[in-house]
C-alpha cells in the first residue's frame, strides 16, 4: 500500500500542524523541516541539546532557516527510496519545479562521530526560479540572539559560548540579525546552502559526496526481504520500512540508546499543558524499540541498548539501581523546567525541557527490559550471557520491590497506586528471566524467582479482575479500566481466547475507544486538561483483535490508522480523531512500534516461532 499523497493549499497559516514536517538526522539528533521549506526544529549537538531553531515552539523567537520559492506554490514532501533524505517539491507556475533536498550526513565510514550539520540541495525544472533564504538561529530555547561574523569560508553566529557556521552558493547579507538572501536558480542548475555546530565547516567532502554517502548508509542499512517480519506483512512494506527508519532516525550510534521522539512540548491537545520534553532515552520505550528492530533483523541495535541499559546500573546502596529513563549519554540530571519566553506551539505553554517523570518508581520498566533481553538470547545468546549477571541482579530487585506502588507506564504525577499493568511486567520481568536462568543453567536463580513470579500471578488474578465488569482493572480496588491492559495476553500472561480477556478488550471498547481511536483511561491523572486518544493503544487494539479471531473488524481499525499517519507515514503519540488533529511530540517511536507489531499480527495468525513468549521455557 503506497503511502497517501497530498497537494495542500499554498502558502501557510502559521503555525502549521506536525504533518506538515518531516524528519531527518545524523543518529546524533534530528531536526524537523516543514514542507515550506523551513526548518524549525533543530538541537546541536545532541537530541536534548538546547535549539538553535525553534520556530515550532514560537514564531516570532525561535529561529528558523528557511529556503522557499518567492512566488506562490503548492509543495509536497517525499523521502528518497529506502532513506531519511527528504525531498520537499515545490509547484509553481508555468510547469516549473523546484525539488529541495535537505539531509544530515552519515559518512558510513565513521557514523558514531556524527556530522552536526544540515545540507540542503536546491534544483529548478522547467524554467529559472527565484528562492530566497533565511538564516535566523536563536541559541539556547531562544534566551541568546546571534552575533555574527565572518568565518570558515561563510559567517559565523554567536550567542553566548555557542557558534554556528553558514555558507552558501550565493552570498547572504546580514539583516536584523538574520543572514537573508536571494538567487535566481536557473532551470536544470542545483544551489547549494549548509549550517554546521561550530565555528566552520566540518572537515567533510562536498556536499553532494556527502548526499551520495548518506544515501548508501540509509538504504544498505534497512531490513532485507528475507526478515521475518518482511516476510508476513510485506503487504504493507511501505509502512514498515518507514518505521523502521524512524526507529534508528531516534537511535544515538554512540551509545545505542533510543529517544522516545526527538521534541519537547508539543501538545497533547492544543492550548493545554500536558507538554513534555520527550528527548531523553525511556528505558520501556527503548526496549520497545530494541524489540521491534529484532523482528527486523538487527541484532546489533538491540545488543547495543542493552549493553548501555547495563552500563547505567548500580547497585550501590541498596537503592533502585535501574531509572526510568536517561540521557543518551547516560546522563541522570534531567530535571525539569519551564521556558516562560517561549509561546508554545498553537499558544500551548508551558514549554518544558527536562522531565520531571526521571525519579519516579515505574515497576514495568524491567519487564520490558526483560522481555527484550529474552528475545535477543534466541538469536544471540551470547550477547545476554555477557550480561547475565547485572539482568540476573535486576530480576533480585523485581522481587525485593514488586508489592510497592508506583506511577505507572502513563507517569502519573498523582500518588503512586497499585497499577495492574506494573504488576503484568514485574510478572514478565520474572517470568523472562526464569526462561533465561534455565538457559544458562542458573537453577539457583530460577528457584528464587519462580515462586515469587507464581505469587505476582496469583494477585493480579486476585486484585486485578473485577467479576462484577468482567474486566481487568486500573489499579488494584478501584472500578475503572486502562488501556494498558490491552498487553495481558499481548505478553502472554493469558490466552487472547480467555474470557477475562476477552471482557477485557471489550470494556476498552466500550469506555475507551472511538472506533480505532483508544484513549489510555478516565480515571482523574491529577493533571488538569484534556488530552488525544493514544496511538500505541489503538495499535494494540487492532494486535488484539488480529490474534483473536475478528480479523475483519482489526483490519478495518488497521486501515483508519494507516490513513491517520502523516503524508510521510509519520506518527505522532496522540490524535484527535473528530478534528484529524495529530498531538503530541512528534514522530514519536511507541506508536511507530506498535504499527509494526500489529503488522505482524494481521500477516500471520501465529507469530514466528522465536518470538513466542514460551520459546525459552
Amino acid at each position: 500500500m503506497p503511502l497517501p499523497v497530498t497537494f495542500p493549499t499554498p502558502k501557510p497559516v502559521r503555525p502549521p500542524t506536525i504533518y506538515d514536517y518531516g524528519l531527518v538526522g545524523n543518529l546524533h539528533t534530528a531536526v524537523l523541516v516543514s514542507r515550506f521549506g523551513s526548518v524549525d526544529w533543530a538541537c546541536f549537538p545532541r537530541f536534548a541539546s538546547p535549539s538553535v531553531f525553534a520556530r515550532l515552539l514560537d514564531e516570532r523567537n525561535g529561529g528558523h532557516f528557511a529556503v522557499a520559492p518567492q512566488e506562490a506554490y503548492e509543495s509536497q514532501q517525499t523521502y528518497l527510496p529506502s532513506s531519511n533524505v527528504l525531498l520537499t517539491r515545490f509547484f509553481l507556475r508555468r510547469d516549473r519545479q523546484l525539488d529541495l533536498i535537505d539531509f544530515m550526513p552519515i559518512p558510513a565510514e565513521r557514523p558514531a562521530e556524527g556530522i552536526p550539520m544540515i545540507c540542503r540541495i536546491a534544483e529548478a525544472r522547467g524554467g529559472s526560479i527565484r528562492v530566497r533564504t533565511e538564516i535566523s538561529p536563536a541559541f539556547r530555547y531562544g534566551e541568546e540572539s546571534a552575533r555574527w561574523r565572518p568565518g570558515g569560508s561563510g559567517l559565523v553566529a554567536q550567542g553566548g559560548e555557542d557558534h554556528l557556521w553558514a555558507g552558501s552558493d550565493s552570498s547572504l547579507e546580514l539583516s536584523e540579525g538574520r543572514l537573508v538572501g536571494e538567487t535566481e536558480i536557473p532551470a536544470g542548475a542545483c544551489w547549494r546552502t549548509e549550517v554546521a555546530w561550530g565555528e566552520a565547516r566540518p572537515d567533510v567532502p562536498p556536499v553532494e559526496e556527502l548526499l551520495r554517502a548518506t544515501i548508501r548508509f540509509w538504504q544498505g542499512w534497512v531490513h532485507p526481504p528475507t526478515t521475518p517480519l518482511h516476510r508476513i506483512s510485506g503487504l504493507w512494506h511501505a509502512w514498515i520500512e518507514r518505521s523502521e527508519l524512524v526507529l534508528k532516525l531516534l537511535s544515538s550510534e554512540k551509545t545505542g540508546a533510543f529517544v522516545a521522539a526527538p521534541t519537547t512540548s508539543l501538545p497533547e491537545w492544543p492550548g493545554g499543558r500536558r507538554n513534555w520534553d520527550y528527548r531523553y532515552a525511556w528505558v520501556r520505550d527503548a526496549a520497545f524499540c530494541a524489540q521491534a528492530l529484532l523482528l527486523l533483523g538487527h541484532l546489533e541495535e538491540a545488543e547495543r541498548f542493552l549493553a548501555w541499559v547495563v552500563g547505567r546500573l548500580s547497585f550501590r546502596d541498596g537503592s533502585a539501581p535501574l531509572r526510568v529513563m536517561y540521557g543518551t549519554d547516560g546522563e541522570t540530571d534531567l530535571a525539569e523546567r519551564e521556558l516562560s519566553h517561549l509561546a508554545g506551539f498553537a499558544g500551548s505553554r508551558p514549554v518544558r525541557v527536562g522531565n520531571a517523570a526521571e525519579g519516579q518508581f515505574q515497576l514495568d520498566i524491567y519487564g520490558e527490559l526483560m522481555d527484550a533481553a529474552r528475545l535477543l538470547a534466541v538469536r544471540r545468546p551470547r550477547a545476554i550471557s555477557a550480561i547475565w549477571p547485572s539482568l540476573s541482579r535486576l530480576s533480585d530487585e523485581v522481587v525485593r520491590c514488586w508489592k510497592q506502588p508506583d506511577r505507572g507506564i502513563w507517569e502519573v504525577r498523582g500518588p503512586p497506586r497499585q497499577y495492574i499493568h506494573s504488576k503484568l511486567m514485574a510478572w514478565v520481568a520474572l517470568d523472562r528471566s526464569v526462561s533465561l536462568a534455565d538457559r544458562f543453567d542458573d537453577r539457583s536463580a530460577a528457584v528464587r524467582w519462580d515462586p515469587v513470579r507464581d505469587e505476582i500471578r496469583e494477585w493480579i488474578v486476585r486484585e486485578g479482575y473485577d467479576p462484577a465488569s468482567r474486566s481487568f482493572l486500573q489499579a488494584a480496588g478501584e472500578d475503572a479500566t486502562d488501556a494498558a491492559n490491552l498487553r495481558i495476553p499481548l505478553v502472554g500472561f493469558l490466552p487472547f481466547e480467555d474470557a477475562r480477556v476477552r471482557g477485557t478488550v471489550r470494556r476498552i471498547r466500550r469506555e475507551l475507544a472511538s472506533g480505532p481511536f483508544v484513549y489510555r483511561y478516565r480515571a482523574s491523572d491529577g493533571l488538569a486538561g484534556k488530552e488525544g486518544s493514544f496511538l500505541p493503544a489503538a495499535f494494540w487494539l487492532v494486535e488484539c483483535l488480529a490474534r483473536m479471531g475478528q480479523r475483519r473488524l482489526a483490519f478495518a481499525y488497521w486501515r483508519k490508522l494507516l490513513l491517520a499517519a502523516s503524508p510521510l507515514g509519520l506518527y505522532p503519540e496522540e490524535y484527535d480523531p473528530e478534528r484529524r488533529l495529530p498531538l503530541g511530540n512528534f514522530p514519536q517511536a511507541f506508536t511507530h512500534i506498535g504499527m509494526l507489531r500489529a503488522a505482524v499480527a494481521l500477516g500471520a495468525t501465529e507469530l514466528p516461532t522465536f518470538l513466542e513468549p514460551a520459546t525459552l521455557r
